[in-house]
């Protein structure tokens, strides 16, 4: 109930102050009392999915284990109420004494009357508790105590008749009979009906034991029914409680989902941020949730940002691949989304969040084949949707818009789509791109970001981190190096690009001849192997992929 509620949160961002504070503020209960978050995260695993139950129980399939498992889960939302009541400064909606009172007359119904451990199936039995209805533990002992109800009646029969060695024998032809010997036949009294005759004995029944037979003989399948009528009864008055059943469904996944914010603040270090309606996105020290979330602790490099709607609400921002703009931008999202559905942040404290109406993404490269559109073309659909809906409360994020056409007509889009951002629009966008030739805009609602890079000595290293002004190099020759190129298309594009670069600045220089090296790769075989064997996950390889694996090795070394 909890994970559908919390997509549900997710999907359906609050968009007014009022509302995220008062989630913020429950969330904040939660988080400042740990030892009673711990205690309730116990109750709350002890609540099964009562909002599934509850849609068998309305369509009449609940089976017997389905109303303990609503048994079980009414027990421990009752001791969550409890526990609710407890914290202090509470702010957090609790059942009513009404509710409550129904909730309890629910409980100790389904424990008086069904089994612990009951069959799922109406044919077997073993659905309703001893002592719930006289006439079925009737039954049941009439089953399971025939032998001794049958010498009782064998006792009574000596006393009232004097004979001492009457006996009660049994045969699948006849059934249940008194068997007399030939001596004692003058004690025999009218009521007894002769069945057999036999050499040394005589076999009688009366009306008092054929009615016991078939009690007996019967009792199985009068158990069995019974049951059954005695568990849809049962059932129906739980399914009179069935609007109580959903309210509490959506009462306990609230609390499951605000204890579940407590409870990743906590683990993940997340803080709590303001809520604004002035536009302004101040988030400080920022990090990717699902990154972060699979990386060691301490490794994932926060970065910040501050803009808003009224000063310079497009971020324009470059650097090389690898050095984490998509990243930047899909946090600085996640964040806001974060922050809209009440949860904490992962964030340094003093953050503020601004709010916005809508969140558009542009980011990635995708295709329609089958509806005859490329990648390109869905990058364009894509865009002008976000320009046709977006408004000067939205946030954007957009990812080498234009890359998929040819450089100057993607520049040219990319240009345009920036200033109609800027001019006609007015949200708070973030714009990667490795259009360098974009910082030169100098638009006023405009200012630049780049990744930043640390290099030595034809070395780099991607810092991660955030900082003020444009890139000044893509440095994508280099990262086709660390994938592996083979070292003679390297040293072909560095002269390319020499030769590029030195057109755009009118220098007449020759483009090299290409020359052929016989170094073939950056770096070598074995080299490449280690690395492979180093990120291989064994346990998740089946014996099949190991021994391809291990082919293609001895094949790159030529083994």
């Amino acid at each position: 109930m909890g994970a559908r509620k919390l997509k549900n949160w997710l999907l359906r961002p609050l968009n007014t102050k009022k509302d995220i504070d008062i989630r913020q503020n429950k969330v904040s209960l939660f988080y400042k009392e740990q030892v009673k978050l711990s205690d309730l995260r116990t109750l709350l695993g002890g609540i099964l999915d009562i909002e599934r139950l509850s849609a068998r129980l309305a369509m009449d399939k609940a089976h017997g284990k389905d109303l303990i498992a609503i048994k079980l889960s009414l027990l421990n939302i009752m001791e969550v109420e409890g526990l609710l009541k407890s914290f202090s400064h509470n702010e957090l909606k609790v059942l009513t004494p009404e509710e409550l009172l129904i909730t309890g007359e629910l409980y100790e119904l389904l424990e008086k009357s069904i089994r612990e451990e009951p069959s799922i199936l109406f044919t077997e039995g073993r659905l309703i508790r001893e002592g719930y209805n006289s006439e079925l533990d009737k039954l049941r002992d009439l089953k399971s105590n025939s032998r001794s109800i049958l010498d009782n009646y064998l006792q009574k029969e000596k006393e009232e008749t004097g004979i001492n060695n009457l006996k009660i024998k049994y045969n699948k032809i006849i059934g249940y009979f008194f068997d007399i010997s030939k001596g004692q036949l003058s004690l025999v009294p009218e009521h007894y009906i002769r069945r057999q005759s036999l050499v040394n004995s005589e076999r009688f029944t009366t009306d008092t034991l054929i009615n016991l037979e078939t009690e007996i003989n019967n009792s199985t399948e009068k158990i069995i029914e019974l049951e059954k009528e005695l568990f849809f009864t049962i059932r129906e008055q739980v399914k009179e409680s069935l609007d109580l059943l959903l309210d509490l469904c959506s009462h306990i996944s609230d609390i499951d989902c605000l204890q579940s914010y407590a409870y990743c603040a906590t683990i993940r270090g997340y803080t709590k941020p303001e809520i604004s309606e002035n536009g302004v996105i101040h988030i400080r020290e920022g990090r990717h949730p699902v990154v972060e979330a699979h990386l060691p602790a301490g490794e994932f490099v926060p970065n910040g940002i501050n803009f808003n709607n009224r000063d310079k609400p497009f971020a324009l921002i470059t650097g090389p691949n690898m050095a984490g703009k998509s990243t930047y931008l899909r946090q600085i999202a996640l964040i806001v989304l974060m922050a809209q559905s009440g949860s904490f942040i992962p964030a340094a404290s003093g953050s503020e969040i601004g709010l916005v109406d809508k969140i558009f993404c542009r980011v990635g490269a995708s295709d329609n084949l089958a509806r005859g559109e490329s990648t390109f073309l869905v990058e364009m659909n894509e865009t002008a949707n976000i320009l046709r809906t977006a408004t000067d409360r939205s946030l954007i994020i957009m990812d080498e818009v234009g890359r998929g056409t040819s450089t100057n007509d993607g520049l040219s889009i990319a240009w345009g789509v920036s200033e109609y951002l800027m001019d006609d629009i007015g949200a708070k966008t973030l714009f990667a791109t490795h259009y360098h030739e974009l910082c030169h805009m100098n638009h006023e609602k405009m200012f630049n970001l780049s990744m930043d890079v640390k290099e030595n000595k034809g070395d780099i290293l991607f810092l991660k981190r955030i900082k003020e002004g444009p890139s000044n190099n893509s440095y994508g020759i280099h990262v086709a190096g660390l994938a592996g190129l083979p070292h003679s298309i390297i040293t072909r594009s560095r002269s390319v690009l020499a030769y590029l670069e030195s057109r755009m600045n009118d220098q007449e220089m020759e483009i090299p001849e290409r020359v052929e090296e016989n170094s073939s790769f950056l770096f070598n075989d074995s080299e490449i192997i280690v690395d492979e064997i180093r990120s291989i996950d064994i346990s998740n390889m089946t014996p099949l992929e190991a021994l391809n694996k291990l082919d293609n090795w001895k094949k790159i070394l030529h083994l």
